[in-house]
């Protein structure tokens, strides 16, 4: 079903007829396939004074009404982009006329200019809602949903595939309304075709209650819905690929979709060693219950961070996903997902999904580390080769049951099974700029970790009668095992004036992180007139996290590893406790919604601390009480004009990590010590969201701001010795960080050609103490872009991407060094059919830096190429590519934070051809397809 703009122009109408004569009635239809034509265009105009014109657009069963309309002789108009218009004479008495059937005819021409020419509209705009059509934007045969995506005006995909809309982050993605394996976006936008979209939906949807209540409480989350085209739900689509070529490179990949009214039926299969994977930070945290820290947190105390990195997105010095990113390694994954309703308005949903991942790989990364010390610069070269596996397997589940229209259960578990096994071969040394060298060394270090984990939630929304308000109750528990052991040995030198001192470290140790948390909460909301409504809800949390580390040294006289060391063994049980109440009102008007509120929060922190023997070394008790203000401000008009404004405060106890008192000593240039007497992180954040579009001309404007600043947030205290850092995290104030950005799109005057411009800005101030001296250090990046692309019919797509940013870091220590430093990268697109069913492609990315180390700095381009034959009526295309054909690529990389700049390297593929078969599945019930207008694959 087609996405039909023209009638927009209905709502450009401001003049009414008399009322309460007389009322017209019909039906649209599309006169093939008998589908009824959603947002048709139906303008009544007057016989005698054609001046006079109202209009109403049909709903999604094609059905039109004009309530009120003056008896007398009129002009009926009905107009669909892509189908002939329908003119009918008509007279208008008291009584109501019904037109009955309208059936329109595709009008060829028409179909085609509107797929090719950007002056046409290619979008519509619902109360919550900016939906586009599918078929107005072209994408290259056997496309993902991915490559129509970042063709969307104000969309843009990150370098891990994560999509952002005005700036934010897309937390949920669904299909026909429902999850697809689970609620990753990218398992969709990544894996279904392209031409199997009708419309993009990019929702900014309401809270479960507000949806349930009818009570706007203000609160938005970005949802993307994909609708799937009528044709595509009768049958199977999807596609399968096999794939051979130099180097010993191969890949398989199947995408196979059944999707009928209320069933979704999807399998996936990939396999290859081109460094092709599938999990990015929106399957890591769905793998958590959207507790990362919990499964991923370093054995024994430490930071972790969370990076984007060719396509990929590791978790820094958890041991569990960060070897994936880097090497050469193979991918083995798959998964089913099914999804299904049954009864009279789908009284019963269950949805489920299975999905398994292996990996090996064989990587090799060298960084150049800049650390800043007391009154010198500590600089360290760092080589170090990796042997991983890696393996998990995640099951989704989730039940909704709605006995009746005034009831919601929800049951949704989940289960994940993680085992990772990582070997590190490791050479170092490190420097002083003034004193000289400082130490250097060699690791051996094995370690395997298994992270069980389950999550379960239930639900249950009670709504009162005449839409009056509701009730909710939800439970819900976490329970997290890190499992981990690993052997370390490591050979150090250092130098004292000269002088060279060993330390020779041959060690076994294991830990243990048990996790559970368990939260309840329930929510009464009530409406209090026409325009105000107010909510009243308590929650109560408690997390009970038991931390053991044992830690012995190899007795060579019985081989064994058996020997205690007390500095680094340790039992850590901690428990915490929420409780919030909260009181709120919101006031809904024409344009505006005004949700504001204040929350009562009494947060306790109860650990205790055990040594090798048992025996108790301290307690930790500690309880806060704060008021929390919140206040969210919408605004929409009927211009398209949207703000959302929104203020939270909050506070968040210490982790375990950063609590626990006990030596990390995995890395040996680097160990690190939770700190006991740590307090809570209080926060402040405002953001803010404006979002203009003009359907009929196709320009699109946004832009964001965001504000956060934190008081006794979590800093380091860094002192140095021989070149080691030994690390104490500490409370620091009055970090804060600053996003903001602006994204503007427009058709242009050429036929075919769009043009998107936007930047984004980045400032944030982050306080540490290098040997008890304050440092504090500001960063400041900026980020223009251009992204153009150019569709002339089936035949020629083009598309041009460029980015320059510019980063700059000063720090308050005068031994500090600043530094500034450029990231280039752009991208052109080709893609033409030069003779019938035969099609070349070419991408060609440039990559470029400056102002990092030496040998850092990459300047490369990278060229992929191929030409594409078409049989069987373009369900088998025979492939013949060529990757980085200028064998130029690298992978590098920076990393800033407040006391350390490091550039790495790593190993990666280099220039291979490719040999590939595709096979377009598309067993549809539909007898014959039509030729889907933006792409060349039907």
């Amino acid at each position: 079903m087609k996405n039909l703009f023209l009638a927009l122009l209905c709502l450009l109408s401001t003049k009414v007829f008399a009322q309460d004569n007389g009322s017209i009635s019909g039906k649209i239809i599309d006169s093939k396939t008998n589908q009824p034509l959603e947002y048709a265009g139906i303008i009544l105009s007057g016989k005698a004074d054609s001046t006079k014109k109202i209009g109403v657009v049909s709903n999604n069963l094609g059905v039109f009404t004009f309530a009120t309309v003056t008896p007398g002789d009129y002009i009926i108009k009905v107009s669909v982009i892509s189908y002939n218009p329908v003119m009918k004479n008509i007279t208008v008495t008291t009584k109501p006329l019904n037109l009955g059937t309208i059936k329109l005819q595709e009008d060829a021409i028409s179909l085609k200019d509107v797929a090719v020419n950007g002056r046409f509209s290619t979008a519509t705009v619902k109360k919550d809602t900016v939906e586009f059509n599918a078929e107005a934007y072209k994408t290259r045969p056997n496309a993902a949903v991915e490559d129509l995506l970042k063709k969307l005006p104000g969309v843009t995909i990150d370098q891990d595939g994560s999509i952002l809309v005005q700036g934010q982050k897309v937390t949920r993605l669904t299909v026909d309304g429902k999850d697809f394996f689970g609620t990753d976006p990218k398992t969709a936008t990544k894996n279904l075709p392209a031409d199997a979209i009708a419309k993009v939906q990019l929702i900014d949807s309401k809270t479960l209650e507000a949806k349930a209540t009818g009570i706007d409480d203000g609160q938005r989350e970005k949802v993307l819905n994909l609708t799937i085209k009528e044709d595509k739900k009768k049958g199977w689509f999807g596609n399968a690929n096999l794939a051979g070529g130099t180097t010993d490179k191969y890949s398989g990949y199947l995408s196979a979709n059944h999707f009928n009214k209320n069933l979704q039926f999807a399998v996936l299969g990939m396999t290859n060693n081109t460094n092709e994977a599938s999990f990015g930070f929106d399957d890591l945290s769905s793998f958590s219950g959207g507790n990362i820290g919990n499964i991923f947190a370093p054995p024994a105390g430490g930071s972790f961070s969370i990076n984007g990195n060719n396509g990929k997105v590791t978790v820094g010095g958890s041991g569990v996903f960060d070897n994936n990113a880097i090497g050469l390694y193979s991918t083995h994954s798959g998964g089913l997902n099914y999804s299904n309703s049954w009864g009279k308005n789908n009284k019963l949903a269950i949805s489920g999904s299975y999905f398994t991942y292996f990996s090996s790989g064989l990587g090799n990364k060298l960084s150049n580390i800049q650390d800043l010390s007391s009154g010198d610069i500590l600089r360290t070269l760092d080589n170090t080769d990796r042997n991983s596996d890696n393996q998990a397997h995640r099951f989704n589940f989730k039940a909704e049951y709605h006995p009746d229209s005034l009831t919601d259960v929800v049951l949704r578990p989940n289960v994940i099974l993680n085992s990772t096994t990582n070997i590190n071969n490791r050479f170092f040394n490190s420097s002083f700029d003034d004193t000289g060298k400082a130490n250097d060394g060699t690791q051996y270090y094995n370690q395997h970790n298994f992270t069980p984990s389950l999550f379960g939630e239930f639900s249950i929304l009670r709504r009162l009668a005449n839409k009056k308000g509701s009730i909710s109750i939800r439970l819900n528990g976490t329970q997290n095992t890190f499992n981990s052991d690993w052997l370390n040995r490591s050979l150090l030198t250092q130098y004292t004036n000269g002088s060279p001192t060993v330390t020779n470290i041959n060690q076994e140790a294991s830990q243990e992180n048990a996790a559970k948390t368990y939260t309840g909460n329930v929510n009464y909301a009530r409406q209090l007139n026409k325009k105000w409504s107010a909510n009243v809800g308590y929650a109560y949390s408690k997390s009970i996290t038991d931390a053991t580390q044992l830690t012995y040294d190899y007795n060579p006289a019985t081989g064994n590893y058996e020997t205690v060391v007390p500095s680094l063994t340790n039992t850590f049980d901690n428990q915490n406790s929420l409780q919030i109440a909260g009181l709120g009102f919101i006031y809904t008007g024409k344009d505006w919604t005004y949700n504001f509120g204040v929350n009562a929060q009494e947060s306790a922190l109860d650990a205790k601390m055990f040594n090798n023997v048992g025996a108790n070394t301290g307690n930790i008790e500690k309880t806060y009480y704060n008021l929390l203000p919140r206040l969210t401000v919408n605004f929409k008009n009927k211009a398209n004009q949207t703000l959302v404004a929104n203020y939270r405060a909050s506070v968040n106890l210490p982790s375990v990590t950063d609590l626990q008192p006990v030596q990390n000593n995995t890395n040996p240039l680097y160990q690190r010590q939770g700190n006991p007497d740590l307090e809570a992180r209080k926060s402040h954040r405002i953001s803010v969201n404006f979002n203009t579009f003009s359907p009929d001309n196709n320009r699109y404007w946004n832009g964001y701001f965001l504000y956060n600043l934190a008081f006794d947030d979590i800093g380091n205290n860094i002192t140095y010795n021989n070149g080691i850092q030994y690390v104490k995290p500490v409370n620091v104030d009055g970090n804060f960080y600053v996003r903001a950005g602006t994204y503007f799109g427009m058709p242009s005057k050429i036929k075919g050609l769009r043009m998107n411009y936007g930047a984004n800005v980045f400032t944030e101030r982050r306080t540490n103490f290098i040997s008890d001296a304050k440092n504090i250090t500001n960063r400041y990046e900026i980020g223009p872009n251009l992204n153009w692309s150019y569709d002339i019919e089936d035949k020629f797509n083009a598309g041009i991407f460029a980015y320059v940013g510019y980063t700059k870091v000063n720090n308050s220590l005068e031994s500090a060094v600043d530094n500034k430093y450029f990231t280039l990268n752009n991208t052109l697109n080709l893609s033409y059919e030069f003779i019938k069913n035969l099609r070349i492609e070419a991408d060609l990315n440039h990559i470029g830096s400056a102002g990092r180390a030496d040998g850092f700095n990459n300047n490369y381009f990278l060229l992929n190429a191929g030409i594409n034959k078409f049989i069987m009526e373009r369900r088998i295309t025979l492939s013949l590519k060529g990757f980085d054909i200028l064998k130029q690529n690298t992978s590098i990389d920076r990393i800033v934070n407040s006391s350390r700049i490091e550039d790495v390297r790593y190993n990666n593929i280099t220039r291979y051809f490719f040999l590939s078969l595709n096979y377009k599945l598309t067993k549809v019930g539909a007898n014959k397809e039509r030729n889907n207008p933006r792409s060349t694959v039907n």
